[in-house]
């Protein structure tokens, strides 16, 4: 069993350690370095592999080099177009800049160091050096703890038998019967489905004839499909492989069924075909539903159990986070950390189902976030910040927000929950209008999530000052009418005056003659009016003006900094505190 692996300069991780168990689910978004590990794990074995080959094909000692050579051609653990694609950055040597006492052009070394336990409780440890030759080839050495080359095999690695499945990528309408160095060679190319029916055929003509019979129960089982014995001899050209729903007495090609039948034909063909003491599997929930990932998750697990066998799965699957006790998550949010309380696990799970990669980008390189309803009230906030050259300009400089777009303000919080599992100092806050008076803080609070409640009706009621309105009107009205074809330019004057007229008129209308005379008040019209449904859209009505609710944000940006309301300064404020200077300093 894999207990520990350590990377340097193997493709993205630079100076990385792992900590495995005997089952291990590698969880996180896309480009992490899962399926990295997998293959760094996978890459180790065939080094290992082939430097005991040669060893033993040496014919005498002199003939025993510590580095054996592995070409491109003989490389099956991943697709390579180039031998260098293995390093990080693709740099094989080191630079002057970054030598670290190490002269400028000297080879830099891909290590992968692996820690285990025998079953007899005795620990062992391996390391893979690699050095880079060519495009074409590298050499391989097997150094102890202490770095220096070995010369035999401990005899427990004799034994271990490293199998992986990349992810599933399809089956192709025909194939014919490959032996078994050239299954290893698509398998490594990322094809384990061009083998699918090699791997069905080995199963059925195998020693172990009880393993056919288990597979077809399993398939059964799964998707009420019989499995047909497979048809191939030496004369024919291809392996023919059919199957029968239990509905029908017809049988249909193996490449007549759905992916996700594939899948799991592949999976169990793996299983059942390749004796493994060491179970790496890319993404087996892919092509699935739901339903059929938690059954190919048990599956697996109880296979490895079965077989005295570590799993180690990456995956996407919320399905597979959830039957999957935290102890054995293995977390690619952040820095790869092993997951401890089933709080870290829910995140981990959440992530996975509501963070976009910007969101994850944001969360690495932010500690703060801030919710709106929606980008308007955003845009409004940024304006008033611009008006007032208040210190959050900062911040909406260089935004992480999150719109709820009238989605519930729960979703906010399951929001943050999720980033939590990138970031767990993250720190935020939420911004709620009387739509959500109902609903109470607790519902939505979370740990270090400030819950902000806009005294007034929401923050469009801010922008209900007649005197910036008016400002901004005239400032719309003079754009409209230079792009009028008109070209009395006292009927302009005229129309423009008239409109003005009618803003004016409108305010002495709808407004209370309080709230007309301080906008900046608590009267209760400014508390309690819609402003976006109710009274804006009527002013741009009466006046002949067409301003969607997404530009509101002008109007704010026509305020005079004393027409700016005490509570928007106040959570401005807040806001600021975001900013990572001020978070910095704090």
């Amino acid at each position: 069993m894999i207990e520990k692996v350590t990377l340097e300069y193997f493709k993205k991780f630079q100076n990385e350690t792992f900590y495995l168990g005997d089952s291990v689910v590698l969880a996180g978004p896309n480009n992490s370095g899962k399926s990295t590990l997998l293959q760094a794990i996978a890459v180790w074995n065939l080094a290992v592999q082939r430097w005991h080959q040669e060893r033993n094909a040496a014919k005498s000692k002199a003939e025993r080099r510590t580095g054996v050579p592995i070409s491109r051609k003989d490389f099956t653990a991943i697709p390579l177009r180039e031998m260098n694609l293995l390093w990080t950055d693709r740099s094989t040597a080191y630079s002057r800049d970054k030598a670290h006492n190490i002269e400028a052009g000297q080879p830099k070394l891909v290590k992968i160091g692996v820690e285990g336990k025998a079953p007899d409780g005795s620990t062992w440890q391996l390391n893979v050096a690699i050095r880079y030759s060519s495009k074409e080839q590298i050499y391989v050495k097997l150094l102890d703890q202490e770095g220096k080359p070995l010369t035999e095999l401990p005899p427990i690695l004799s034994a271990t038998q490293v199998v992986h499945i990349p992810p599933f990528s399809g089956i192709g309408a025909e194939e014919t019967r490959y032996d078994r160095g050239y299954q290893n060679h698509l398998t490594g190319q990322g094809k384990p489905g061009d083998i699918l029916r090699n791997l069905l055929l080995e199963i059925f003509q195998g020693a172990k004839k009880e393993n056919w019979q288990l597979l077809k129960k399993e398939i059964e089982k799964l998707f009420n499909y019989e499995i047909l014995d497979p048809s191939y001899s030496p004369t024919d050209p291809f392996i023919i492989i059919e199957y029968r729903p239990s509905n029908s007495t017809k049988s249909f090609d193996l490449a007549s069924a759905g992916s996700g039948f594939h899948q799991v034909l592949t999976l169990l063909g793996f299983i059942y075909a390749r004796a493994a003491s060491i179970l790496l599997v890319d993404e087996p929930d892919a092509h699935e539903h739901v339903i059929l990932q938690r059954q190919v998750y048990e599956r697996l697990r109880s296979v490895a159990r079965q077989r005295n066998c570590q799993l180690i799965i990456s995956t996407h699957s919320e399905i597979v986070l959830e039957d999957t006790t935290p102890q054995q998550i293995l977390s690619f949010y952040g820095e790869p950390h092993r997951i401890k309380l089933d709080e870290e696990r829910d995140r981990v799970r959440e992530a996975l189902r509501r963070l976009s990669s910007l969101d994850i980008l944001s969360a690495e390189s932010r500690q703060n976030i801030l919710y709106v309803e929606s980008e308007s009230d955003f845009n409004i906030l940024k304006a008033f910040a611009k008006v007032l050259e208040h210190k959050a300009t900062s911040f909406f400089n260089n935004p992480f927000y999150n719109p709820l777009r009238g989605s519930s303000a729960r979703e906010a919080k399951a929001h943050f929950f999720a980033l939590q599992a990138i970031s767990p100092q993250i720190r935020g806050i939420l911004f709620l209008d009387r739509d959500n008076k109902d609903l109470p803080d607790h519902e939505v609070a979370a740990e270090n999530l400030k819950i902000v409640r806009w005294k007034r009706y929401e923050i469009e009621n801010y922008l209900l000052v007649p005197s910036a309105l008016l400002r901004c009107l005239k400032s719309m009205i003079s754009i409209r009418g230079e792009m009028m074809e008109q070209p009395d330019l006292f009927q302009q004057k005229q129309i423009h005056h008239k409109r003005i007229e009618e803003a004016n008129a409108f305010f002495k209308d709808q407004f209370p003659p309080a709230a007309l005379a301080y906008p900046l008040g608590e009267n209760p019209f400014l508390l309690h009016i819609a402003a976006s449904k109710e009274l804006l859209p009527k002013l741009f009505d009466k006046v002949g003006i067409n301003i969607p609710k997404k530009d509101y944000y002008q109007i704010a940006e026509s305020f005079e900094p004393d027409e700016v309301h005490t509570e928007v300064r106040e959570n401005l404020d807040r806001i600021a505190l975001l900013s990572p200077s001020v978070t910095d300093n704090a």
